[in-house]
């Protein structure tokens, strides 16, 4: 059984990068490119070589994507090699499928609503990818190599990267063309960040009552979990249990409800988390049903645990 799980979750996980490699390149070869805004990463390198030397940008990303890839290869192994294999190879490929379709390049004829679109577009790809462990290759195997080598830190190289791939691009490009980059940069990030943990976050919700067998119960048997914490009250300095319980944003306003019919006077606390993981969020006890008798919970969650592990 955990193998079968084992292979849909990589299933699942190669079927995300093979489609965000490929909503990138639409988004660069459809949107980006044709309105001749700064981009980057490895398609702005490309793009400067176009620009000197006439070679299409998608041979000169699949060029350096190829070479970096083996670099990578026999300085880090063939683990990591295989966590950018996808990304080396099918992002280049489908950019110049893309770009040698000419209706393709006529799509908007604002460049404005083109910086917006390749903004989007290239979020959400970004997003896939990232979000299942992946990598777009190009410019983020040489931080990676470095990190591994050097123990310098990726983000940091990443950044510089692009800025100074982006500064590279300005002599060649108008100002409308870098003010989109700017723009279409931004739009990108903001929306491959909100992609990363959607669906992954939600509240935490810190619950005071005087009935906390009834709501804990009551939110047990909604199938949310709990966990009763040892508490002190400040000013009177009396033993209390507060119930603490992680909710998607979705279930938030009923656990609210539930709470407050068993105790109008509970005091809840609410606090947004961007990513939640575990039991119940990214993985499940198939058989752990509500039962009120203690007991019997003990035997059901050992069951579930022993499915799990078969």
């Amino acid at each position: 059984m955990s193998r079968l799980l084992e292979d849909r979750k990589l299933l699942s996980e190669v079927v995300q990068m093979v489609a965000g490699n490929i909503i990138c390149a639409f988004a660069l070869g459809c949107f980006a490119l044709p309105v001749g805004m700064v981009v980057s990463g490895m398609s702005g390198i490309g793009r400067m070589v176009n620009f000197y030397t006439g070679i299409s940008v998608s041979l000169v990303v699949g060029a350096c994507n190829l070479v970096l890839f083996i670099i990578g290869w026999i300085m880090l192994g063939h683990k990591f090699a295989a966590s950018v294999a996808i990304g080396t190879f099918v992002y280049p490929t489908f950019l110049g499928i893309f770009q040698s379709i000419e209706p393709l390049q006529h799509l908007v004829d604002d460049p404005l609503l083109a910086a917006i679109c390749a903004g989007v577009l290239n979020g959400i790809g970004l997003g896939l990818v990232i979000r299942v462990g992946g990598s777009t290759g190009g410019t983020d195997i040489p931080p990676i190599i470095l990190n591994r080598k050097l123990g310098w830190k990726v983000a940091p190289m990443l950044y510089a990267l692009d800025v100074a791939v982006f500064i590279l691009q300005i002599p060649v490009t108008d100002t409308n063309g870098v003010i989109l980059g700017i723009l279409y940069a931004l739009i990108y990030s903001v929306v491959m960040n909100k992609l990363i943990v959607m669906e992954q976050g939600g509240v935490q919700l810190m619950i005071w009552t005087e009935k906390v067998p009834e709501v804990n119960e009551k939110l047990l048997s909604m199938r949310f979990g709990t966990t009763l914490l040892k508490g002190v009250g400040g000013y009177m300095h009396d033993e209390k249990e507060v119930i603490y319980c992680a909710a998607s944003n979705r279930n938030l306003n009923r656990i609210k409800r539930a709470v407050l019919a068993i105790d109008n006077k509970a005091f809840i606390t609410i606090t947004n988390m961007s990513e939640i993981n575990g039991n119940g969020f990214t993985w499940y006890f198939r058989n752990e049903e509500y039962d009120p008798a203690v007991k019997n919970r003990h035997e059901n969650h050992e069951e579930a645990e022993a499915s799990i592990s078969a």
